[in-house]
């Protein structure tokens, strides 16, 4: 049996990074039998529930380690892990993780890393050291490896692929409709999902009104505007001061679902329009044309790969509210135009997430050859 150990930002509501341990969990059974899958997690014993792995509390020291001790492979991922963005401290944590790894002669994987920004002169020689001594890289976009070939990590081999969250599996339709049933949320062809989160860089807190009016805007038209929290309850708090902004009518969903449930309830709006990443893939993996909000290069990375429309960059300028209205009518307009070619770019990145898996399997034959 081989000991695989994820580690990763889990256990904290997010569901983006739910996705992302979902799927990998799902794929790597389904790619081998003869593996124990454990994740780092802030709540373990939800994780073990959620996904039937074992789990250990990632705050405790010897858990880590013992677990780290135990394994045969240690995947650093998926997501933005080595960024300095959020934290020094964030950082300092995934690297030690791959060090103690490294320590104990542990193959080491990146699995569909997102890198940066790190801004640390310090941090940028730690992850140079550390990194540089990995296994094998993958990466879920094309800057990510810029950035990492900019701090000088070069020796693993490294491939670019895609976020493993388009793999992921949606539960059935009359599941999300039941949601829908339960969230007293209409059921019609004209649903805009809205996916927002806390900003509070250039725009403050405008970001929220421009969104609002036109989300209002649409309301007035005969559109349902459903407000879709992607990090729990985080989410919820900045969903409530856009409704309060709309002087309209809106739905929010009050309670917390699974990845699975989040991407079935995406598949059955009309167009998304979203800040957040992963309810731009899960809209993605839907066929469902999206409009996003930047606030990060990772999102303007995936609306330009997706080939979908940007209607606004809060990192530079306020948002243009008649433009942002008129980026999701133009999808209204020319709705089959659009979701043909979504379904071109998704069905690519579909592929490539895969890839992630392929990659790992060498890995892991490496291990049983050496077991052997």
């Amino acid at each position: 049996m081989i000991n695989i150990l994820i580690a990763g930002y889990h256990g904290f509501g997010n569901c983006g990074d739910e996705a992302t341990l979902q799927a990998m969990t799902v794929n790597i059974r389904d790619m081998a039998e003869d593996v124990k899958i454990t994740a780092l997690s802030y709540k373990p014993e939800l994780t073990k529930t959620e996904y039937n792995i074992d789990s250990v509390q990632r705050f405790n020291v010897l858990q880590v380690f013992n677990a780290i001790r135990r394994s045969d492979i240690i995947l650093s991922g998926g997501g933005t892990l080595l960024q300095d963005g959020t934290s020094t401290r964030s950082l300092l944590y995934y690297l030690s993780i791959i060090k103690i790894a490294k320590i104990f002669r542990k193959r080491v994987m990146l699995y569909a890393n997102g890198i940066g920004p790190v801004n640390g002169k310090f941090n940028r020689k730690l992850i140079k050291h550390i990194v540089n001594k990995v296994d094998f890289i993958t990466l879920r976009e094309h800057m990510s490896a810029e950035d990492l070939n900019a701090i000088g990590v070069t020796k693993p081999e490294t491939h670019i692929t895609a976020d493993p969250a388009f793999t992921l599996r949606s539960v059935s339709d009359a599941r999300a409709s039941e949601i829908f049933l339960k969230e007293d949320i209409p059921q019609n062809n004209d649903i805009v999902g809205v996916s927002v989160r806390n900003w509070n860089g250039f725009n403050g807190e405008n970001y929220i009104e421009k969104i609002a009016g036109v989300c209002d805007r649409f309301v007035r038209e005969g559109k349902t505007i459903l407000l879709i929290p992607m990090q729990f309850p985080r989410d919820i708090a900045v969903s409530d001061k856009l409704r309060s902004a709309m002087r309209e009518k809106s739905y929010i969903l009050r309670n917390e679902y699974t990845p699975s449930e989040i991407l079935g309830i995406i598949g059955k709006v009309r167009v998304m329009l979203s800040m957040r990443l992963h309810t731009l893939i899960f809209a993605g993996v839907k066929r469902v044309p999206m409009v996003g909000v930047i606030y990060d290069p990772k999102v303007e990375y995936y609306l330009d790969v997706l080939d979908m429309p940007a209607g606004g960059d809060i990192r530079n300028s306020e948002i243009d509210e008649k433009k942002l209205y008129n980026s999701v009518l133009r999808i209204f307009q020319n709705y089959d135009e659009f979701v043909s070619r979504l379904d071109k770019k998704v069905a690519v990145l579909e592929k490539k997430a895969h890839e992630n898996d392929e990659y790992l399997e060498r890995q892991l034959d490496l291990i049983r050859k050496k077991g052997g």
